[in-house]
């Protein structure tokens, strides 16, 4: 009876439902964090209250709201269609090749100087990145398979899914009724850099997001996206596991930084002629599996 209520509700309606939604949860998934024990500044504690929070604030919002909005959500979210191989094989490759392009970006935005009378905001916000980052290395450091797993889940599993229902699923969807769908690619891209609270790492995380929704323009599936946001986040909790020896995560990280400037150039031209091979052929011939 309540199945496709909000159908009409329209792109403000259904925003205000979503993120109505995603507040609620939120709260929801606080008070279940505080029926965990332990030690919440234990980092295997944080690890359970980051993977909680994930499912409660991006997961399950856009999942509840699809059953008020749809007919048939697979559909809406483009989860009925399975990418062509030729898009997986490309897009995996793809975002291997960006991933010095990004890390120029990455370098160009650390550049960026508030003006003085700024500076003490500033320096917060700089102070509260590098508390992220150390946070963000703690986590990545363990020594055995059953922490690695864990790390999987919660830094690629969880994030690929929720930030992609959330976002290429359910706003991109909402944004590209009022917008054609390029415009509504980056309007979701800035929403998807902006709910990272890393503003010293805007800009890479927009362009990836914009890489993202055109992935899923082109291929007509929200698995290619999924797929790709999953495989970069494990790439590096893989690469800080392995890697420990050989900093092989610092490496990856600083190519395309500074004097190795022309990798990222390269980079960029190599992944714009991957980029052109995934969006053509056009329209999406993937393979639907469901109706």
């Amino acid at each position: 009876m309540l199945k496709n209520l909000f159908k009409n509700s329209g792109v403000f309606g259904k925003l205000l439902m979503l993120f109505l939604c995603m507040f609620f949860l939120i709260f929801t998934g606080m008070a279940l964090i505080s029926l965990i024990p332990g030690n919440p500044a234990d980092i295997h504690i944080l690890k359970i209250n980051q993977l909680i929070l994930s499912v409660f604030t991006l997961l399950l919002p856009p999942i509840i709201c699809s059953y008020f909005w749809y007919d048939k959500p697979l559909k809406s979210y483009s989860l009925h269609r399975l990418p062509e191989l030729k898009q997986v094989i490309l897009a995996i490759i793809l975002i291997f090749s960006i991933s010095p392009f990004i890390n120029l970006l990455a370098y160009i935005n650390e550049q960026m100087v508030l003006p003085e009378f700024l500076s003490g905001l500033e320096n917060q916000i700089r102070e509260m990145e590098d508390n992220a980052a150390e946070l963000t290395r703690q986590m990545l450091d363990v020594n055995s398979t059953s922490a690695l797993l864990l790390n999987l889940l919660v830094m690629a599993v969880i994030p690929a899914l929720g930030e992609e229902l959330f976002c290429r699923g359910a706003l991109q969807n909402i944004f590209s009724e009022k917008f054609n769908k390029y415009t509504a690619v980056w309007i979701v891209a800035v929403i998807f850099s902006l709910i990272h609270f890393q503003m010293y790492g805007f800009l890479p995380r927009m362009v990836l997001g914009a890489v993202l929704g055109y992935l899923l323009v082109w291929s007509g599936s929200l698995w290619l996206p999924i797929l790709v946001h999953f495989i970069n986040n494990a790439t590096i909790v893989l690469a800080s596991y392995f890697g420990r020896e050989s900093e092989m995560l610092d490496a990856m990280e600083n190519i395309g930084k500074a004097e190795t400037w022309g990798y990222g150039i390269a980079s960029a031209i190599i992944s714009g002629v991957i980029i052109w091979h995934i969006a053509h052929p056009n329209p999406p011939k993937g393979r639907d599996f469901a109706k």
